[in-house]
């Protein structure tokens, strides 16, 4: 049972869970460090207590009782434990039955897919958050896209660019090479349309020069599909070195028409545990990222630019920052929700803030707005998605 501390953070003991558990500590709200190693959990929650933090540490299986009675008692879950198409369905379930809140950090679009189809409405009607990629993939593209459409609602077209570091750590190249081998969909004649193979594309990116990129399966399109008049939505992902693998993700997708899907993952999660380490700490200094959104409509052209430092650090903020608001009562809305859906577009600007992380449209910042500011209301249907192939 876990009834004194509102939030569990299950993945608490890897790189991504223990920026959160900092996050959370530093903001005040207690919570369980969770996950299936007591000894790394423990090093973990001694070193959150050692700064103040109200954490205790619990190990549990990763099967569906373990993980309810992980949650019972429990307002919010962090899920910070990839890859997503493996081990984060259970979680989701698991929270539905508890009546507990669910956030994740996943960048796999055919995760937050399925768990949109098959879980926005429950989680709805029970009156729960079910927000998937409270992070720096896909959070800071879909909160610049909702400040753009707040802004020109008229808006018929999105693109987002994302321009990382290139720091990343072994559950995230996990994750992406998974993703690599599905079907990825963005929004083309307002519905979700299956991705051509990935051709690159140069983007000039502010204050970081020219890079060239690579057409993603994002968040953004979960997210956005359904709002009246958005026609397309596309995103993508600025880092030179991925777009020269394009050709290179195309074969490994083709991979899976020949070997069996579950063997190629099971192999390539091996392969990246033995020849990947997680990188130090960021370095604010030089972990710089941008990512910038282009609504066009008729005869009008609006732009959003987020400027900010330590992309993991905002993941672990992001995270944080929605489990205090909803232990806190802040959420306007239920079910599939991105942050700003949930909390309203300028409370989560706002509160990037206190990361160092900015946005401006067309050059100028967003009007500050009372915490917890409704989101601009959009109709949609929130299951049974309409794919076109």
């Amino acid at each position: 049972m876990n009834q004194t501390r509102p939030v569990v953070v299950y993945g608490a003991s890897g790189y991504t869970g223990r920026l959160v558990c900092e996050s959370l500590t530093k903001l005040g709200v207690p919570f369980v460090a969770a996950g299936r190693s007591q000894a790394r959990l423990e090093a973990v929650a001694s070193e959150m207590r050692a700064r103040g933090g109200d954490c205790m540490a619990r190990a549990t299986e990763h099967t569906p009782q373990g993980l309810r009675e992980l949650l019972r008692g429990a307002k919010v879950v962090v899920n910070v434990s990839g890859p997503f198409s493996l081990l984060g369905r259970a979680v989701v379930d698991a929270a539905l039955d508890e009546g507990v809140h669910y956030l994740d950090v996943t960048g796999e679009q055919d995760f937050m897919l399925e768990v949109r189809r098959d879980c926005g409405e429950r989680f709805e009607r029970s009156k729960l958050l079910l927000s998937p990629s409270a992070a720096f993939l896909w959070g800071p593209g879909t909160l610049a896209a909702e400040q753009c459409l707040e802004t020109y609602p008229g808006a018929e077209r999105i693109e987002v660019v994302y321009a990382p570091p290139s720091l990343q750590t072994v559950a995230s190249l996990q994750s992406m090479v998974r993703v690599a081998r599905r079907p990825g969909y963005a929004i083309a004649d307002g519905e979700l349309r299956l991705l051509p193979t990935p051709t690159a594309r140069r983007f000039d990116v502010p204050g970081l020069g020219s890079r060239r990129a690579l057409r993603l399966p994002a968040g953004e399109s979960t997210f956005l599909l359904g709002h009246p008049g958005l026609v397309q939505c596309d995103t993508w992902f600025a880092n030179n070195d991925l777009a020269m693998a394009g050709r290179a993700i195309g074969a490994w997708s083709s991979l899976s028409k020949i070997v069996p899907g579950d063997a190629l993952d099971r192999g390539s999660d091996r392969l990246i545990e033995k020849l990947k380490r997680d990188p130090p700490p960021e370095d604010p200094a030089t972990a710089r990222f941008v990512v910038t959104v282009t609504a066009q409509g008729p005869g009008r052209t609006v732009r959003a630019v987020v400027k900010g430092t330590a992309a993991y650090i905002v993941t672990g903020f992001l995270g944080a920052m929605a489990a205090q608001d909803l232990v806190a009562g802040k959420a306007e809305r239920f079910g599939y929700r991105s942050l700003g859906q949930a909390f309203g577009v300028r409370h989560v600007i706002t509160r990037l803030r206190e990361v160092g992380t900015r946005m401006t449209v067309d050059g100028v910042e967003p009007d500050r707005a009372a915490p917890g500011a409704p989101a601009r209301r959009t109709t949609e249907q929130q299951g049974g998605l309409h794919v076109a192939r």
